[in-house]
């Protein structure tokens, strides 16, 4: 069987490839640049060189790899509007565009879509009312479909380990917005690519919406406590009002890129990032699909931070 993937070299995406070639699929990936997409995830690996914006070249590919089945990867946590790299079009036109070839393809058995905690569609933030869109673009389009809803996911390529160690090598005082005591429920990134692969495999997946959870619910603070322990670095919280990390986060987006926090990072807060707030969804998404407890967190942490020290020393 024969699996396109976009994202392929992305934080979650080399670990889906990973486990989609350790369960004998075949291969292909969508990508922007075939050179980083050989150097990340090997010689063997078929890349077709793409343009999300244009519908031709996503056929092209299509029609040259002949696939099976989709996996949908392809976010952003921050815009980046000076090259293009905005919500709207990299979350929901990309979709919408690669959905319409595979569509008109016509081949493919099932589509599985990443999405993210908290999509709805009365989300303030432009992150989640996009994927929403996204969402929705899928179900209209006739093509078989599951779709996946992580929480914050932990693995050595987490970008907020690497925000963290560059912000307070020297300056250990952190603002931390509304306090901390915004929850997550963290998930393994093994897991979430166990639950992308066993959903190309059941059937009874068609048309279900997924949460991923771990086992447990931190809020900000409890999870950076727990990094900054692990690394024994001590570190001052300062409590900053959501309001003022907005207005920080307007004016930071426009100095640097890519910023350590952005304005809808705080919209994205508007309710705790946890498994099972919403109705007809499938909270417990790594048991239904893997059909196994996912990864404790103390263990998920530990192995993610054990993998970021190694890719600080190479």
């Amino acid at each position: 069987m024969k699996v396109l993937v976009t994202g392929a070299t992305g934080f979650v995406g080399r670990y889906v490839v990973k486990e989609l070639n350790s369960k004998g699929y075949s291969v292909g990936c969508l990508v922007r640049d075939v050179k980083k997409a050989v150097k990340v995830l090997g010689e063997g690996i078929k890349a077709y060189k793409v343009d999300f914006e244009d519908k031709s070249s996503l056929r092209k590919a299509f029609e040259e790899f002949k696939p099976d089945f989709l996996i949908h990867l392809i976010g952003i946590l921050f815009e980046d509007k000076r090259h293009g790299q905005t919500f709207i079009n990299v979350h929901y036109l990309y979709a919408k565009n690669l959905y319409q070839a595979a569509k008109e393809y016509g081949g493919i058995k099932k589509v599985v879509h990443m999405s993210a905690l908290g999509t709805h569609k009365s989300a303030p933030s432009m992150y989640h009312r996009t994927k929403y869109m996204a969402e929705e673009e899928l179900k209209k389009s006739q093509l078989a479909y599951t779709i996946i809803r992580p929480s914050l996911i932990l693995g050595p390529e987490q970008k907020l380990f690497w925000d963290m160690w560059k912000i307070t090598k020297y300056i250990r005082v952190l603002a931390l917005p509304g306090g901390g005591d915004y929850m997550f429920q963290p998930v393994d990134v093994r897991d979430v690519s166990c639950t992308f692969v066993k959903a190309l495999e059941k059937q009874d997946s068609q048309g279900k919406i997924y949460e991923l959870c771990g086992d447990k619910r931190v809020s900000f603070r409890e999870l950076l406590e727990d990094v900054f322990k692990e690394w024994k670095r001590s570190v001052l919280f300062v409590p900053v009002p959501k309001a003022i990390m907005y207005a920080g986060g307007l004016l930071v987006e426009k100095i640097l890129q890519p910023p350590p926090f952005s304005s809808d990072q705080m919209l994205m807060m508007w309710r705790e990032n946890v498994c099972g707030l919403d109705e007809d969804v499938e909270s417990h998404g790594v048991k239904s699909l893997c059909e196994k407890d996912p990864i404790p967190y103390e263990e998920s942490l530990r192995w993610s931070l054990e993998g970021f020290r190694r890719y600080l020393n190479v």
